[in-house]
């Protein structure tokens, strides 16, 4: 408590701004739950994908996502975030570089951690994942207030604690998890996206739908809708990974980028959005090493799983690749900084952290 209190203190007395950078006029936050800072950076880990008592299968993850060297493995994990993201934005949280990305909360699992990332304020007090609802104020929330945001602000998320976390009651926002329907009249494409998500297989025994009907159903409500704030929340890397399934862990990794090459080239061909949104990547927490199987694991007690990392594009996004700046960053600046990246203050009535600094990245 005394160390979270230190670094409250720390940060909220350091000047950031984004003032230097073009501002946004519009974000898309897509979150991919609790898959590790090693993958992102240096692809398939050895230890697991030559691991013969594995469950999985290793010959497929061989096969599919295999290369000699890391940079070689990480492309073809992930070849949207090394070419187009690498290329024209930020990539943070190569620990081998020393560029640090952290939960500063103490407890490193999905609500605490969501809440650190939407609120700015590591709340010792969030320290399960009970569908409670929220009494910190997130960012979505403050920016729904603001007449320019009012009624453009929306969470589509596989989760169905997301409606309990960003407190969808309070906040007005539309939230959408789990497997509710999306309300509304959007068409028939909508229609049956409501229909198909019931007829996926229910791995995760009703908490958690698959990400192949959440992304979807975000990516058509983003076309209809024209959303100024949409955060999209991935489910299946957490998963598959406490399933102890490395190939479906990285077979999901991999989609999710390509559900992000699909939402940047849209982004970028839709006059509403083109040149004037920033596409935020990050994840909730970070999981333990390969060794001993502590990679299916997070929490306090799985050292490592504090250890995360973040991503952006855009024209807010000063386009410097993956960092190697030695600092360290919290998960907790990305509130301020998402409201930063539209020319706003976030400003709620509990303390935050401050955004992230272009000049320290």
């Amino acid at each position: 408590m005394r160390i979270l209190l230190a670094v409250l203190l720390f940060l909220i007395t350091t000047t950031f701004s984004f003032s230097q950078l073009r501002h946004s006029e519009n974000i898309v936050i897509v979150t991919m739950d609790g898959l590790r800072w090693q993958e992102v950076f240096t692809g398939a880990d050895s230890l697991l994908t030559f691991d013969s008592t594995a469950i999985y299968s290793e010959r497929y993850v061989q096969r599919k996502f295999w290369a000699p060297t890391a940079e070689e493995r990480r492309k073809k994990l992930m070849p949207f975030l090394w070419s187009e993201v690498a290329a024209n934005g930020a990539l943070l949280g190569n620990r081998h570089y020393g560029n640090f990305v952290e939960n500063a909360n103490p407890y490193w699992f999905s609500y605490p951690g969501y809440n650190e990332l939407f609120t700015g304020f590591p709340d010792p007090a969030v320290n399960s994942n009970d569908k409670i609802p929220n009494k910190n104020e997130n960012v979505l929330e403050y920016l729904h207030k603001l007449p320019e945001f009012k009624g453009k602000v929306a969470a589509i998320a596989s989760w169905d604690v997301f409606a309990y976390i960003l407190n969808e009651e309070r906040s007005g926002i539309l939230v959408n998890d789990g497997f509710r329907n999306m309300p509304g009249v959007f068409g028939e494409k909508m229609k049956w996206l409501n229909e198909w998500q019931h007829q996926l297989p229910d791995l995760f025994h009703g908490a958690e739908r698959l990400d192949a009907a959440t992304f979807p159903i975000s990516f058509e409500y983003m076309k209809i809708k024209k959303p100024r704030v949409l955060f999209i929340g991935l489910g299946d890397t957490d998963e598959f990974a406490h399933m102890g399934m490395y190939d479906y862990y990285l077979d999901a990794a991999q989609k999710s980028d390509a559900y992000l090459k699909q939402l940047w080239d849209y982004i970028q061909s839709d006059p509403f959005y083109a040149d004037k949104t920033t596409l935020l990547i990050t994840t909730d927490h970070g999981r333990g090493l390969a060794q001993g199987g502590a990679w299916r694991h997070h929490g306090k007690q799985t050292p490592h799983s504090n250890e995360m990392w973040m991503a952006a594009i855009g024209p807010s996004v000063p386009a410097i690749g993956e960092s190697r700046t030695k600092t360290l960053h919290y998960q907790g600046q990305l509130a301020a900084t998402i409201a930063a990246i539209l020319g706003i203050d976030f400003e709620p009535s509990h303390r935050t952290l401050p955004p992230l600094s272009p000049d320290k990245l």
